[in-house]
């Protein structure tokens, strides 16, 4: 990783820190991300998708240039705060971008304080942007990811009786409620609900409660290695029935954990077809910048680094002049158009899957 970084440094110009003779040649962008610990790898894609937009914008700008400043908040929800604060009053960002709920949420009230936009990325929890005008979120809600799961399931596979596990933090619980109550409006009963940490190796003692109520689907919603444990061992344990959840199945460290009982999943996420022409470009970049081809996180940090530091550059180091143009984002990207609405969420389409081998089929988009 240091490598990547140190490598990135140098073509993109991201600056790390310092460099105070380039300042007035430069504006900024924050990066507030998760970039260590057992849910790194999302910021650590989007990390690379925002590094590479800001290369390319400064490769064909012959004004100002854009640079991108980037913290490891640790996941943690304080240590967010603090590199928030830290990345506008040291580094003078323009704008501060951020990945998950738990860590998200609690800087809106910063980014209004501070009078510094807040672009927030897999993130799902419900009403983001309703705090203050400062804030933006560019990612599938759990309204929109869950409400689209029940109505598939219940309609394809005749689901009546469900139960639920979810990590408990904002994620998980509004995509319970978003599930649940959409599975009971279509006519089913909600048999159980159980709940979960982020760091939980077992939830045998959640199992034997949920398995006892004889559901024909679990949702289930936690990040990595974690959700990949926890379909392994209700497959172990037994269950045959359908294993539901969202975005967060969307991750190979969950695949890598639930290895063979990962078969037959289904889960929404967001849709990126990085097949598509207008997307060449993109996937070639970025292949001879990091050595991989891009995933689809990495194709989201991409697409709100373009539209951002289009932005940013645009008001010239004005924020509010930058909120406004935020508010009014309509642009064509890899994404296909992207458009923020009267809430400040970015509208996007997603998808429905299903694990098959070592593959995420692709089912229906909607």
């Amino acid at each position: 990783m240091k490598k990547l970084l140190i490598h990135l440094v140098l073509v993109s110009t991201c600056i790390l820190s310092g460099c105070n003779d380039q300042r007035a040649k430069e504006l900024r962008v924050g990066a507030d991300l998760t970039l260590s610990g057992n849910i790194a790898y999302w910021g650590v894609q989007i990390q690379k998708g925002l590094l590479q937009a800001a290369y390319d914008f400064n490769q064909t700008s012959d004004g100002i240039k854009v640079n991108v400043v980037c913290q490891d908040n640790k996941g943690s929800p304080a240590g967010a705060v603090s590199v928030f604060r830290r990345l506008v009053s040291l580094d003078d960002v323009s704008a501060v971008v951020s990945v998950f709920s738990p860590v998200s949420n609690p800087l809106r009230e910063v980014a209004g304080s501070l009078k510094t936009p807040l672009i927030a990325t897999v993130v799902s929890a419900e009403g983001f942007g309703g705090l203050n005008d400062w804030c933006f979120r560019d990612f599938p809600s759990q309204s929109q990811q869950s409400i689209t799961l029940a109505n598939y399931v219940v309609k394809k596979y005749g689901v009546k009786h469900v139960a639920s596990i979810v990590v408990n933090d904002d994620y998980g619980r509004d995509g319970e409620i978003a599930f649940c109550r959409e599975i009971e409006k279509l006519g089913g009963t909600v048999e159980a609900k159980e709940y979960m940490s982020q760091n939980d190796t077992t939830i045998v003692n959640q199992l034997n409660k949920l398995l006892a109520k004889n559901p024909d689907c679990i949702y289930i919603v936690v990040r990595d290695t974690a959700l990949g444990t926890s379909v392994k061992q209700m497959r172990e344990r037994g269950y045959r029935g359908l294993i539901v959840g969202v975005n967060a199945f969307d991750s190979p460290l969950v695949w890598s954990a639930a290895g063979t009982a990962g078969e037959g999943c289904i889960f929404t996420s967001a849709y990126v077809d990085l097949s598509e022409p207008k997307a060449q470009k993109f996937v070639d970049a970025y292949k001879k910048t990091n050595g991989e081809a891009p995933d689809w996180i990495a194709a989201y940090g991409y697409s709100i680094g373009q539209y951002l530091v289009a932005s940013v550059a645009k008001a010239n180091g004005d924020k509010e002049v930058l909120r406004s143009l935020l508010a009014s984002v309509r642009v064509d990207s890899i994404r296909g158009e992207l458009v923020m609405n009267p809430s400040r969420d970015v509208i996007s389409p997603i998808g429905i899957f299903v694990r098959e081998g070592d593959n995420n089929k692709l089912i229906e988009i909607r």
